[in-house]
C-alpha cells in the first residue's frame, strides 16, 4: 500500500496502520448541503441593501467593524474592489446552493444583486464600471485621468456570460440565449487573431473606446494593474460554459483559438507570467493563472483533447507542488508567507474535476481531499474558539459593543477564510490583531473567496454521480441524494459507501486511487459480487443490469499514514510539515496553528 499512496502523496509516507473497523459502519457527518445552507447565509447577508445590494470585499472578521474598503469609497462604489468582481462571482453561486440545499426560489437580496450587475451593463452588451479597483494606489497622472471614467471589464463581461448561460440552462428562455449570444460577440470581437489562434493583448485589463488600460509602461507605480495586464485573462471558461448550455458552436470555436494561442504562447509581454508548456511553471499571482487554466481543462473534458488536458494538468501540479496535498495552496508564487487563497483552491477544485472528467479519474480524490478538509475547515462560523479570541483582542471594548459586532458577523457565517495558513484562520499575526481592516485584522476575508470556495462544492457535488450513456458512475464517496442513485457514505475509517439505484442499467463505482485493490470488495444487496473493472482508466468496479431499487456496497481497507514534505512557494524556508491522514481525511497537520488551529478539534459548524 505504500507505493499506491506515494503515487497520489507526496514527500515521505510512512504507514501507521490499515485503520481497523470499529463497530457498525456510521454514515459520514460531512453534508454538502449543510455547508451550502450555511453559503446561503453568507450570500444573503454580505450585500448591502443601503446601497443598491452593493457587495464587500474588504472584510476583516476580527476586526471592528470588520468592513473596511480597502482602497478609499468613490463616487462609483463605497468598496470599489466588489464591483463587477464580489457580486459577478456571487451570482453564480445562489443558483448553485440553492440546488443543493433545495430551494426553488430567488430571494430579495439575490434579486437585488443581479439587478445591480444588469445596472453595468450599456448597449454593446459589455458590463462597464470605473476601474478603479484595477489601478490600486497607482500615482501615474495620465492613468488616473483614466480612472475618472468608466471601462469594460472583460473579467466582469465573461462571469456575466456564464451566469446568462446557466440562465438559459434552467429557464430555456430563448430571450436569455440571446443576450448570451450578444454578450459573446461583444468579446469575441475584442480578440485578436494570429492565424487560427486567437488572444486578448492586455490579459484581463478594462477596454474602452479602442484602448486598453494596460499601465505596462507605468513603472514602478503601475500597481497590481500592470502585473495583471501581463497575466491571462479570463475567456476559455465563458466560452466552454456558454457552448455547453447554449449550443453555439461559434463559441466554442473561439475557446479553441484562444486555448490554442495559450498552449502556444502568443500572448505579447508575459515573461515570468506565462506558464511553462513543458513544467506547467510561471510566477506571481496563481489565480490570474488557475482561473483560465480552469477553462482550458474545461475544453479538454468536454472535447477530449489530450492537448488541453496535458496543459492544464502540467499547470495543475506545478501549483500543487507549491502547496499541500490537502487543498493549501499558495497566493502567490514566489510569496513572502504561507498562506492560500480560497479563489485558488476553487479553481484547483474545477480543474481537478475537469482532468477527472476528461478521463483522468484520479483526480476526483484530489477534488475530496481540497472539500474534505481545506474548505471544509475554512468555512466560517463563531465557534467558541473564534468567539474567545475575538473577546481577547477587544478587550478595551465594552461588552455591548462586542456582542453589537458579534451579532453583525452572524452575516459573514457560511462564507470562507480567504488567506489562512497551514493550519490557522489567523493569516496575519501581529500586535495589532484585532484592528479595523482587511489585514491588521489577522484574519483576511476577501470578497471574491467565499463565492470560489462555494464553486468548489458545487464542482465535487456535481461529480458525486454523473449519468451517462453507459451507466450510472458514482466517482466520490461523498453522500447525495440524486435522481440517478442515492448515495450513503460512510465514515473515512470505515472506507465504504453504498448506492441506492434508482433507475435500472450498469453501475460503476469508484474506490479511492489508492485502494489496495486487494481490500476492494462489492456487493449487491447482501451477497458479494465478482469485482469488474472498467471506466476511464479502469478505475471503476461495474455492476451490470442493476434493477431499481437495488443496493450496492463498495468498500476497501483504510490505511493511517503519515506525510511529511516541504511547500516550495516561500524562497530561502524550508518549512517542514507533517500531516497525518486517515485515507483521504486529515486529522492533524503540525505545526499546529497558534491561535484558531483547523485541523486538532472535532468541526463544528455545518456539518
Amino acid at each position: 500500500m505504500n507505493r499506491t499512496l506515494s503515487g497520489q502523496f507526496r514527500g515521505d509516507i510512512t504507514i501507521v496502520e490499515a485503520a481497523p473497523l470499529r463497530g457498525p459502519r456510521r454514515p459520514d457527518d460531512l453534508s454538502l448541503p449543510a455547508m451550502a445552507g450555511a453559503a446561503l447565509n453568507y450570500l444573503r447577508g454580505n450585500p448591502d441593501p443601503q446601497r443598491n445590494y452593493e457587495c464587500k470585499f474588504s472584510l476583516g472578521p476580527l476586526g471592528m467593524p470588520a468592513h473596511v474598503p480597502l482602497l478609499p469609497p468613490n463616487p462609483y462604489g463605497f468598496d470599489p474592489i466588489a464591483l463587477g468582481d464580489t457580486d459577478c462571482r456571487m451570482d453564480w453561486q445562489y443558483a448553485h446552493m440553492r440546488e443543493m440545499t433545495g430551494e426553488a426560489q430567488a430571494d430579495a437580496v439575490e434579486a437585488g444583486v443581479r439587478r445591480r450587475i444588469r445596472s453595468y451593463q450599456r448597449a454593446d452588451s459589455l458590463l462597464w464600471m470605473n476601474p478603479g479597483a484595477w489601478a490600486g494606489t497607482l500615482q501615474t497622472p495620465s492613468v488616473i485621468e483614466g480612472l475618472k471614467h468608466e471601462w469594460v471589464s472583460t473579467w466582469a463581461s465573461g462571469k456575466w456570460l456564464i451566469s446568462l448561460a446557466e440562465e438559459f440552462g434552467r429557464s430555456r428562455e430563448a430571450r436569455v440565449a440571446g443576450e448570451a449570444r450578444a454578450v459573446f460577440q461583444a468579446l469575441a470581437h475584442l480578440l485578436c487573431w494570429d492565424g487560427k489562434r486567437a488572444y486578448l493583448p492586455y490579459g484581463p485589463a478594462p477596454w474602452r473606446n479602442g484602448e486598453w488600460l494596460h499601465m505596462r509602461d507605468a513603472g514602478k507605480n503601475a500597481g497590481w494593474g500592470g502585473e495583471h495586464s501581463r497575466n491571462y485573462p479570463f475567456f476559455v471558461e465563458p466560452m466552454v460554459r456558454y457552448w455547453e448550455c447554449c449550443g453555439d458552436e461559434e463559441a466554442l470555436a473561439a475557446a479553441r483559438a484562444v486555448a490554442g494561442g495559450h498552449l502556444d504562447g502568443i500572448q505579447p509581454d508575459m515573461e515570468e507570467l506565462r506558464i511553462d508548456p513543458e513544467t506547467g511553471a510561471f510566477c506571481k499571482h496563481v489565480h490570474l493563472h488557475t482561473h483560465e487554466v480552469w477553462g482550458v481543462a474545461h475544453l479538454g473534458a468536454v472535447t477530449g483533447e489530450a492537448r488541453y488536458l496535458d496543459w492544464a494538468e502540467r499547470a495543475y501540479r506545478f501549483v500543487l507542488s507549491q502547496g499541500t496535498d490537502y487543498g493549501w495552496y499558495p497566493e502567490y508564487i514566489p510569496q513572502s508567507e504561507y498562506r492560500t487563497e480560497i479563489c485558488v483552491v476553487g479553481d484547483m477544485v474545477s480543474i481537478a474535476a475537469c482532468l477527472a472528467r476528461g478521463g483522468r479519474p484520479e483526480f476526483w480524490d484530489h477534488v475530496e481531499r481540497a472539500v474534505r478538509n481545506e474548505l471544509r475547515r475554512a468555512q466560517f462560523a463563531l465557534t467558541p474558539a473564534f468567539v474567545a479570541l475575538f473577546r481577547s483582542v477587544h478587550g478595551d471594548k465594552t461588552p455591548a459593543e462586542i456582542e453589537a459586532a458579534l451579532v453583525e458577523l452572524q452575516k459573514l457565517e457560511g462564507g470562507f477564510v480567504a488567506q489562512a495558513a497551514f493550519d490557522d484562520w489567523v493569516g496575519y499575526p501581529s500586535a495589532s490583531m484585532g484592528a479595523p481592516g482587511l489585514y491588521a485584522n489577522g484574519i483576511q476575508m476577501m470578497g471574491c473567496c467565499p463565492p470560489e470556495g462555494m464553486r468548489g462544492l458545487w464542482e465535487a457535488w456535481q461529480g458525486i454521480v454523473v449519468a451517462r450513456p453507459e451507466g450510472v458512475f458514482v466517482n466520490l464517496p461523498l453522500s447525495r441524494d440524486h435522481e440517478a442513485a442515492g448515495v450513503t457514505a460512510f465514515r473515512p475509517e470505515d472506507g465504504a459507501m453504498e448506492v441506492e439505484a434508482r433507475q435500472g442499467g450498469d453501475y460503476f463505482l469508484r474506490p479511492p486511487a489508492w485502494a489496495d485493490l486487494d481490500t476492494v470488495k462489492l456487493r449487491l444487496g447482501a451477497e458479494p459480487v465478482a469485482l469488474a473493472w472498467g471506466g476511464p482508466a479502469n478505475a471503476y468496479a461495474y455492476c451490470q443490469g442493476v434493477q431499481p431499487g437495488a443496493h450496492l456496497t463498495l468498500s476497501w481497507a483504510v490505511p493511517r499514514f503519515r506525510q511529511v514534505f516541504t511547500p516550495q512557494s516561500v524562497p530561502g524556508r524550508d518549512q517542514s510539515v507533517t500531516v497525518e491522514w486517515l485515507g483521504n481525511t486529515v486529522l492533524g497537520v503540525s505545526p499546529k496553528g497558534r491561535y484558531l488551529p483547523m485541523f486538532d478539534t472535532p468541526k463544528t459548524g455545518p456539518t
